[in-house]
């Protein structure tokens, strides 16, 4: 097939652009939270009382607190007893995955996503970014769980549209040797991580954050963001892992350079993977059961 005109592909880009505001909003308690939360000036008991003023967010916060993952060998029942246990840190992780928990959990008919593969993978990505994080920059480790938990996010964007073009989507992607992204880009002239830049600016997610996931493929495009090398390593790892969702996950590679860059080597990866399948498990069971 021919490859998209960059005249159809701006079109395409503007005619989604105009139906962003139909999409599902993050939760605005979690926005609020958020802000609170980046506030230097604000403190746990603000943060509890945004939080406190939506049931559904509150109930989420405590089922994940009293699950195995966090381990805290204490019932926790109340929304200000958790944010003195964990702190603004942690509880930004724990209130960004409540926050994309229904956006991301939605079944995908264009890519052929059950629901909560997009979510599974999303969890172990942002939890697999914050580990790679830690390894390199410690001060990333909260805005690295945020870019990957939401690295995929424009797939939710362009679902519809890669549905539009199913047949065009199935005959690419009978070429073996071609990824999805690839599909994407030839097919819509544009990828799904361009597109998400759109939606976490919409959803006021920190720049940085925005950067990581719109050149999560290509980090080297980046200009030295190292968040970028650090969500593409860990949706690689996760791929690796077996939790991905598409054909092409073992095609999947490391960016050129993209492990020098962190300054790491494949043994620092060995164990990453058996931690990461651990909190998915344990997280998981968290949500659904």
């Amino acid at each position: 097939m021919h490859k998209v005109s960059e005249r159809d592909a701006q079109q395409l880009r503007n005619r989604i652009m105009k139906t962003l505001n139909d999409l599902p909003p993050m939760n605005e308690v979690v926005m609020k939270a958020q802000e609170i939360m980046a506030d230097p000036n604000s403190n746990i008991e603000d943060l509890a009382a945004i939080i406190e003023t939506d049931q559904s967010v509150v109930v989420k916060i405590l089922k994940l607190m009293n699950s195995p993952y966090y381990g805290l060998g204490r019932e926790i029942s109340s929304i200000g007893q958790a944010c003195s246990l964990l702190g603004f840190g942690k509880l930004r992780e724990v209130i960004v995955a409540v926050g994309v928990s229904n956006v991301l959990g939605k079944k995908l008919k264009g890519y052929e996503f059950e629901s909560g593969e997009l979510w599974l993978h999303s969890i172990a990505t942002g939890f697999c970014s914050r580990i790679l994080a830690e390894k390199k920059n410690r001060e990333l480790a909260n805005d690295a769980y945020t870019g990957g938990l939401l690295h995929d996010v424009g797939k939710i964007i362009l679902d519809p549209y890669v549905l539009e073009r199913k047949d065009a989507f199935d005959n690419f992607m009978k070429d073996e040797t071609k990824l999805v992204l690839d599909a994407e880009k030839a097919i819509l002239g544009f990828d799904h991580a361009e597109i998400a830049s759109d939606i976490c600016r919409k959803w006021h997610i920190p720049e940085n954050v925005t950067i990581s996931i719109q050149y999560h493929h290509y980090p080297s495009l980046s200009e030295g963001s190292e968040l970028a090398h650090i969500v593409h390593a860990a949706d690689y790892l996760v791929r690796q892992s077996g939790l991905g969702y598409e054909d092409d996950d073992l095609m999947v590679e490391l960016e050129e350079g993209a492990i020098d860059f962190l300054g790491f080597t494949q043994e620092n990866f060995s164990d990453i993977s058996f931690q990461v399948l651990e909190y998915v498990q344990k997280i998981d069971g968290a949500y659904h059961r």
